[in-house]
């Protein structure tokens, strides 16, 4: 029988393998199903309709299943809720709302770990082995690629896709699409290539040679797209890694976020404006960056 604290409250719709063990002041509400070994340490809350894989643990404070953030949506419609994998680690109030539609729900793939305070919006879909950092957020409808972390205070943008072994540095933020084995180390900036991680999941010196050439080539100096694309294709066909990357530029709706090869959006605003003669001195310089 599953060990439940007597302070707990659970919905008669819930669903519990036999050892699970849920503690006190936890709340389940609607249907929640909770796989084996799952453990809720105490007052976590969980508004269903909610699954969650095998042995994932839920620290104090974490709430799932809640409504979404989203003005389009109107409290009490039928939503397909969340979906937790297997093996996961959910820290101190994490938080990840439940999906706008009533067909797929917010999706968290299996050995997960979400550090405390971090955020899942609606309709998002993270892959397996993915990182949290603490107080790291995506908005709604993000797709997140297997082994990729999200640092701390990292933000995402709504309708982002961060590839496969990706890597957001601490305080990024991104509004663009990040390529599987890139780094982010500013405000949608590609600074380099996650190599440590690319090394520790297995990938062959060969193919990481590869994806440095191809990024070399297509990141570090200003490429249009179309050359960029059929440049990636190319290689591609030697290189499975490449290949990747070649896909996942081709179904950008957003964009990529480019390489140090191209000058920061300030940069060259303020260049233009240099140029027109609106720029007359340094103090007026530093009013147009502070200004954006």
């Amino acid at each position: 029988m599953p060990t439940i604290h007597p302070s707990a409250i659970v919905s008669p719709e819930s669903t519990l393998a036999e050892d699970v063990q849920i503690g006190p002041n936890c709340v389940l509400t609607g249907r929640v199903v909770l796989g084996t070994g799952v453990r809720l340490l105490a007052g976590v809350y969980l508004q269903g309709p909610v699954t969650i894989g095998e042995g994932t643990i839920l620290y104090p404070g974490v709430c799932l299943g809640f409504e979404p953030q989203d003005y389009k949506f109107t409290p009490g419609t039928v939503t397909a809720g969340v979906k937790v994998g297997a093996k996961c680690l959910i820290r101190e109030h994490a938080t990840i709302h439940a999906a706008t539609n009533d067909h797929t729900p917010t999706t968290v793939g299996d050995g997960c770990f979400l550090m405390a305070y971090s955020h899942l919006g609606h309709d998002c879909r993270v892959g397996n082995r993915v990182i949290l950092v603490n107080y790291a957020g995506l908005s709604g409808h993000v797709e997140v690629a297997d082994n990729a972390t999200i640092s701390g205070h990292v933000g995402v943008h709504q309708f982002v896709r961060i590839g496969r072994l990706a890597f957001l540095s601490g305080g990024a933020g991104v509004g663009m699409d990040v390529p599987p084995f890139c780094m982010v180390n500013e405000r949608n900036r590609l600074g380099g290539l996650n190599l440590v991680g690319m090394r520790r999941n297995g990938v062959s010196r060969d193919e990481i040679t590869e994806v440095r050439r191809a990024f070399r080539d297509c990141f570090r100096r200003p490429v249009p797209s179309d050359e960029m694309q059929a440049m990636l294709d190319e290689r591609g066909a030697s290189s499975p890694a490449v290949a990747e990357l070649a896909e996942f530029i081709r179904g950008t709706k957003r964009g990529i976020c480019p390489g140090m090869g191209r000058p920061p959006r300030v940069l060259t605003t303020w260049l233009q404006r240099r140029r027109r003669g609106e720029i007359a001195d340094l103090d007026e310089a530093d009013e147009a960056v502070d200004a954006g």
